[in-house]
């Protein structure tokens, strides 16, 4: 049996207006006609590389159209973020990776995203954490695997909604934030210590930016790049 999809969060849809709880209804899709992202400022140039080849080199896969629609396992936090609910909390981090897709299709018409929740077979899985290692509130990293001789793109999203028990819990607006941040790692980007973007290092504290044209640029960027071949991959997989 296919696991239940998860409400998207449509352009309309601000998370104050989400506050109702319930039963998440079906997904509708996103609206064909992306509304340009912010221009931002700066430029992301490091990758981060997600496999290891058998010649020992590093290099870095990314998601592709014969993926679509990408699943991503969106469970409901462990914690409630601060003045919500839990489900709340889900949402807020599908409207997050919902900004994604509205900016990139903006370039990639065929970017599209799927959630469910508890399918553990998802390519992209978000994992909460009541505390996280460090002051961090969460991680994000790409992964590859083999499915069918192809390789796959996916990633994990770890999140915590308060990273250490003298921390202040993360409202919806940080979630969200918070959530965008780490899925850009999960695409493969690297930090941007400079710019306006969502992968700009302080994501909490400069500009509070979110996705912007620096983002899409530098994933369309990372599209460009060849995903290396199942016999490249390390015999380690």
């Amino acid at each position: 049996m296919p696991p239940p999809r998860i409400a998207a969060l449509t352009l309309a849809c601000t998370l104050l207006a989400c506050a109702g709880g319930g039963d998440v209804p079906v997904d509708a899709g996103i609206a064909a006609a992306a509304a340009p992202p912010p221009e931002g400022s700066g430029r992301i140039e490091e990758f981060l590389p997600s496999v290891t080849l058998a010649s020992g080199e590093k290099a870095s896969v990314h998601v592709t159209p014969d993926q679509m629609p990408w699943r991503i396992d969106v469970p409901l936090p462990k914690d409630a973020p601060q003045h919500a609910s839990r489900r709340q909390g889900q949402e807020a981090v599908i409207s997050a990776l919902r900004e994604w897709e509205r900016a990139l299709r903006t370039e990639l018409p065929w970017f599209h995203l799927e959630f469910v929740e508890d399918d553990p077979e998802a390519p992209v899985r978000v994992v909460w954490k009541r505390r996280t290692v460090g002051p961090w509130s969460g991680f994000g990293a790409p992964r590859a695997r083999v499915r069918d001789g192809e390789v796959e793109a996916g990633g994990e999203l770890v999140l915590a909604v308060r990273s250490c028990e003298l921390c202040p819990t993360l409202d919806l607006d940080e979630v969200r934030l918070l959530a965008a941040h780490e899925f850009g790692h999960v695409l493969g980007l690297g930090h941007c210590h400079t710019c306006e973007s969502a992968m700009n290092y302080d994501w909490q504290t400069r500009g509070r930016a979110f996705v912007t044209r620096v983002d899409v640029r530098a994933f369309v960027a990372l599209c460009a790049q060849p995903n290396p071949a199942v016999d490249e991959l390390a015999a380690e997989r």
